[in-house]
């Protein structure tokens, strides 16, 4: 610019025109473009000088970094969250196992427990079947020994008078023979006396030899029978063993086996084969006489005591009224304390004329009247001190409680029976 006071034309620098001041210039189109094209390009980052280019690269290469750890971050903390949700589902899952653990291992240790006392109890399962069989094995020797004892000294008889037999023909046989040489050596005899008493020797010799009748008198035995009746009566004895000793053996697999004594039931009463049904008859029954025996009225105990454990029985009773008990075995057999609801160590219901009545050592309770009671179910529990008489209907089978005895036993219990009455039909049976 010219210094002022100074006259000095302007002139365009592109076209030449004379210009008095800067404002008659015209306006520049091309370089006003230029300019703004230039302001845009550095807006937009070109056209920077190194520096510039430098510091732009700083400038991106920051914020690359920024961005990339805040992809680092978000990544990291997506990451964290699926640990967290993962560990989470984990930790349910782990407890969820610990719990199961902890249950396995109680039942684990309980069955241990339980295999272990199951064992030990086979122990003595197997010692008490083992000793049974050695009983039945025991039975059968000594009734096959018995058995060949009888049919040997059968035979032996036999044996001994085929020999004897046989000797007194031998003999006879021997004799003749002896005759027979001495009636040859007649025919040499030159004397007539001698001759004549010779030959009457011979002929009063021969004439004792009575064959038949020696053969006679040693008859053998046509047959077998006297020893084939004491074979089966050994039978019957064996078979009587072998009963018991299998109902022994029940007893021992099933503690809650019961059956009747025979020893005990009233002489009006039959048994049953099996030993679990009485059957009431008119005529009395042939049984050996016992001190067990009941003579007074028509009961029978149990051949079976219990003294422990869990038990379940039921009884049938037909055509008669019943006493069902569980009883000591101390009571008297014969007499009116004899009575099963008399004893004081019985515990026991009356079923009569449609009353029930229950007794506790000889004192009586009215309890209801019915109709009908047929069935009945027991349940004997050692462990809880109770005794308890259900009914069982015989169309629903549903049961109703009709008693319940609280009690301590002292000593080995029996069930008992009693039928209150004698009619030809009347039957109790039990299992």
């Amino acid at each position: 610019m010219p210094p002022k006071g100074t006259d000095q034309e302007l002139c365009c620098p592109v076209c030449g025109q004379e210009h008095l001041s800067p404002e008659s210039l015209p306006r520049n189109i091309k370089l006003k473009q230029i300019v703004e094209d230039y302001k845009a390009n550095i807006k937009n980052g070109e056209g920077l000088s190194g520096a510039d280019e430098i510091n732009k690269e700083k400038t991106t290469n920051l914020k690359n970094s920024n961005d990339t750890n805040s992809v680092y971050k978000e990544e990291r903390s997506q990451v964290e969250t699926e640990v967290n949700e993962k560990s989470s589902r984990l930790d349910s899952v782990i407890t969820s196992l610990r719990e199961k653990l902890l249950l396995i291992d109680e039942l684990v240790n309980k069955e241990k427990d339980r295999e272990a006392a199951i064992k030990g109890s086979h122990v003595d399962l197997r010692k008490d079947v083992n000793s049974v069989m050695d009983e039945m094995e025991e039975l059968i020797k000594a009734h096959r020994s018995t058995g060949m004892k009888l049919l040997e000294a059968e035979l032996k008889q036999r044996e001994d008078a085929a020999e004897k037999r046989l000797k007194v023909l031998s003999d006879a046989q021997k004799f003749l023979r002896t005759a027979e040489l001495q009636v040859q050596s007649l025919l040499n005899e030159t004397e007539d006396l001698s001759f004549s008493e010779r030959v009457q020797e011979v002929e009063d010799q021969v004439s004792k030899v009575t064959i038949q009748d020696s053969l006679t008198d040693m008859e053998l035995p046509g047959h077998l029978k006297e020893v084939c009746e004491k074979i089966e009566h050994q039978n019957n004895q064996l078979r009587l063993g072998l009963g018991s000793a299998q109902r022994a053996l029940r007893v021992v697999l099933n503690p809650s086996e019961v059956t009747f004594d025979p020893e005990t039931i009233h002489p009006n009463l039959v048994l049953s084969e099996d030993l679990k049904s009485l059957s009431f008859s008119v005529t009395k029954q042939q049984y050996p006489a016992t001190p067990l025996r009941f003579t007074s009225f028509f009961q029978a105990l149990s051949s079976q005591s219990f003294t422990q454990g869990e038990h379940l029985w039921h009884f049938q009773a037909e055509a008669c009224s019943w006493v069902f008990a569980v009883c000591y075995s101390d009571l008297p057999r014969s007499g009116s304390a004899s009575g099963l609801e008399s004893s004081l160590g019985s515990w026991c219901l009356m079923y009569c004329d449609n009353l029930l009545r229950a007794y506790e050592q000889g004192k009586d309770m009215h309890l209801r009247r019915t109709p009908s009671l047929k069935k009945m179910e027991i349940r004997l529990s050692f462990s809880s001190g109770s005794l308890v008489f259900y009914s069982v209907s015989d169309v629903s089978r549903e049961k109703t409680l009709l008693h319940t005895f609280n009690v301590n036993f002292t000593l080995p219990v029996f069930l008992a029976v009693r039928m209150m009455s004698g009619q030809p039909k009347a039957h109790i049976s039990l299992n």
